[in-house]
């Protein structure tokens, strides 16, 4: 005797039609139907229901009806999954409400893209359950019969996971064909094809009427507008790709982006049903009641008929030895050889007493693998989400959604996972996923380290020199505690240090620093380069560089300024004037860059860096500011606190005189609100971003890139003031 058992059978209006396709083989009506929900009151309708048909039919089958899990699969050989996890309300709605806020329109949103995505990190959890239980608790050799969408995802997952026998099932293969027919004319019964592909996007390579190739017909009844508008989404598909695909246009408008996102006339055009779900679970919720009363009302007999599910063959052929051929979802292990292996494909099958045996189909037509991929892509990165619990795949796998990506820029994609993942969280649907780095693709457990690094007091051997006072850092930015051994080198030897062993110990989310000094070897006058190695894998070391700084006495108010010159590759940039008033530092510069701009991006046009510091202060703080030399307006000056953006600093101005060579720039900084004092010495440096020397250079504009961020040593001072008497 068989134990067949089902999982979610308070879907009752399915439940009862697959009972009664099983019960309807003579070598199954003795098994025994272990019926299995959370909701108690759904199952108590579909146990009743059962009952009913067992007498009717005036079988020796055998009902249970189980809220657990364990239960109902023991002992059993078959376990058909009919589960939705959230159900309805609140997470069908959860799934069409949020993205719908960020503009994204959906039609089913079981399958792909944003709502597939997530029915599937919710339905895999209890599907990968169930199979485990059956492992562990069923009959020898069980075989799951999953009909849970999103199919190929869930199957996928199954597969990875716990490897048991098992097939998605689905009723698109045959009930595409039976359509087919009737918009060509045809007797079903004559008709024969061939499908392959995957759950919702297969497509079908043959269909034949009485041995011959029937698509004629088809591009026949393509060009018929009231067969056409029937089904116009896929014919139109038909049209471009020469294969009818296997799934509802309602389904396939979401599955491609050239449908829902192109605006209402492309809507209306092809009959796309917008948030078609939601109205068949409202209008299926409104009749339950009625259907209910029907199902349960004992003064007519229950109506007994015959599904095309293939749920009912695959168990009577794999208990009875008939062979049958079904359509299953199952692991592309070869079966398709230009399609990602390991996925999940729909394609034919024999069953048997030795189980599912899929058919090899080989390469499918390349534009049909091509567009399939564009699906996979979604798939394998749920999935992967789904089995390793990474936050970030979730985000990447609605990134490569063919219809999201075509309706949402990035940033609006994540804040959309955001708000659907503490959605589903809040009503216990969806697992915790490993937290990352705001905003990115990246696990936060990537860049959990301890960033090591070397901050200088002061300016280090400023001037005459030789000695200079440093501290070697350590910022944990991990979870974890850190204690390890760190060493300080300065490569080619030309500093000894006060200590260069340290012993770094480091709560989570804490900084620590240790002092030292070091003494500069006599003549040693270049750059210098200070490292920290570190043997541990949870260290980040980052070198620290000390360029020869020029040393200038600029007097107050001279009569006279400073007068230096940029060059890069033999090219001179700008002929530039230093001075000093009492509470001024004024820049002065002829720059030869044509290509100043009216925009913030500096980086890609003409802009001048200057980075000032107290020499003598023991902070890192440093003011970097930013000069824009735009044509159009007054130049504009902001202090850099990123790569690109800033707050407008109000403690400078400039001029700016644009000719055909170039433009003269002067900028005058209070020394006051650059944090420069009138006594103290002070570090400056100044970078001039260019991107074209002038009309001779512009046909090798692309050789200047690299010279953006132009820095010489001739740009890199000590100032020293001579009030400070340094």
């Amino acid at each position: 005797m068989v134990k067949i058992t089902l999982v979610g059978a308070g879907s009752v209006v399915f439940s009862r039609n697959l009972v009664c396709d099983i019960l309807q083989y003579a070598a199954l009506e003795d098994c025994t139907l272990s019926l299995m929900d959370i909701d108690a009151s759904r199952l108590a309708v579909i146990e009743k229901l059962v009952r009913r048909i067992i007498t009717q039919l005036g079988l020796k089958a055998r009902v249970e009806a189980t809220t657990d899990l364990r239960k109902a699969c023991t002992g059993a050989r078959f376990v058909i999954t009919t589960i939705q996890v959230g159900g309805y309300k609140p997470s069908t709605v959860v799934d069409f409400e949020i993205p719908a806020k960020y503009g994204v329109r959906q039609t089913i949103a079981d399958t792909l893209g944003v709502g597939g995505v997530f029915r599937a990190l919710r339905s895999i959890p209890k599907l990968v359950e169930v199979a485990r239980m059956m492992q562990e608790v069923g009959a020898p050799d069980p075989v799951m019969l999953n009909y849970t969408n999103p199919m190929a995802m869930n199957m996928w997952a199954i597969d990875r996971l716990t490897g048991i026998s098992s097939v998605g099932l689905c009723h698109s293969v045959q009930g595409t064909s039976h359509q087919l027919a009737g918009y060509c004319g045809l007797d079903p019964a004559d008709i024969s094809y061939r499908v392959a592909g995957i759950n919702h996007m297969a497509f079908f390579l043959k269909f034949e009427y009485k041995g011959k190739d029937a698509y004629p017909y088809l591009f026949e009844a393509l060009e018929n507008p009231d067969v056409y508008a029937c089904d116009r989404v896929r014919f139109e598909m038909m049209r471009r790709l020469g294969y009818f695909v296997t799934e509802s246009s309602e389904h396939q408008s979401e599955y491609v982006p050239y449908f829902i996102h192109h605006g209402e006339e492309v809507i209306r055009e092809f009959a796309v049903p917008i948030n078609e779900y939601i109205r068949r679970c409202e209008a299926m919720t409104g009749r339950w009641d009625a259907v209910e009363k029907d199902l349960l009302d004992e003064s007519k007999p229950v109506h007994i008929g015959k599904s095309v599910e293939y749920g009912s063959t695959i168990i009577h052929s794999i208990v009875s030895g008939v062979p049958s051929v079904i359509y299953g979802n199952v692991p592309n292990r070869g079966l398709i050889t230009n399609i990602t292996q390991g996925a999940s494909v729909e394609v034919p099958c024999l069953v048997d007493k030795q189980g599912i045996q899929p058919t090899y189909i080989g390469a499918l037509p390349p534009q049909l693998a091509a567009i399939i991929h564009t699906n996979l892509n979604v798939q394998e990165l749920t999935v992967e989400a789904a089995i390793t619990g990474q936050r970030e795949y979730i985000y990447q796998a609605v990134m490569h959604d063919p219809h999201t990506a075509t309706v949402l820029t990035l940033d609006k994609i994540w804040a959309m996972c955001d708000e659907l993942i503490e959605a589903h969280q809040r009503d216990g649907v969806l697992g915790e996923f490993k937290p990352v780095v705001r905003n990115t693709g990246k696990p936060l457990s990537a860049l959990e380290r301890v960033f090591l690094s070397i901050r200088p007091e002061g300016a280090p051997f400023a001037g005459a020199a030789t000695t200079a006072a440093f501290r070697l850092v350590a910022e944990n930015r991990s979870g974890e505690a850190f204690a390890g051994s760190v060493r300080v080198i300065e490569k080619n030897g030309r500093l000894t240090f006060s200590e260069q062993e340290f012993r770094v110990e480091v709560a989570a989310g804490e900084s620590v620093s240790y002092p030292f000094t070091a003494c500069k070897a006599e003549g040693a006058d270049e750059e210098l380069t200070l490292s920290i190695v570190s043997d541990s894998t949870r260290t980040l070391e980052r070198d620290s560089r000390f360029p020869v700084r020029k040393v200038i006495d600029i007097p107050l108010n001279a009569a006279e300024p400073y007068r230096f010159k940029v060059e890069w590759s033999g090219n001179e940039v700008a002929d530039c004037a230093l001075s000093l008033t009492g509470e001024e530092l004024i820049l002065e510069a002829q720059v030869d860059d044509t290509d100043a701009r009216t925009e913030d991006h500096y980086q890609d046009g003409s802009a001048v860096e200057i980075a000032l510091k107290d020499a003598r202060s023991q902070q890192p703080q440093v003011w970097p500011l930013v000069v824009l030399p735009d044509r159009d307006r007054q130049p504009r000056i902001w202090q850099k606190t990123g790569f690109s953006g800033g707050d407008d600093f109000d403690g400078a101005c400039a001029t700016v005189e644009h000719s055909a060579n170039g433009y003269r720039l002067k900028v005058r900084i209070n020394r006051e609100k650059a944090g420069i004092g009138e006594n103290v010495p002070f570090l400056c440096d100044i970078a001039f971003h260019v991107n074209a020397l002038g009309t001779a250079h512009g046909k090798i504009r692309h050789s200047w890139q690299a010279s953006r961020d132009l820095r010489t040593d001739q740009s890199r001072f000590v100032v020293l003031n001579p009030v400070a008497g340094a």
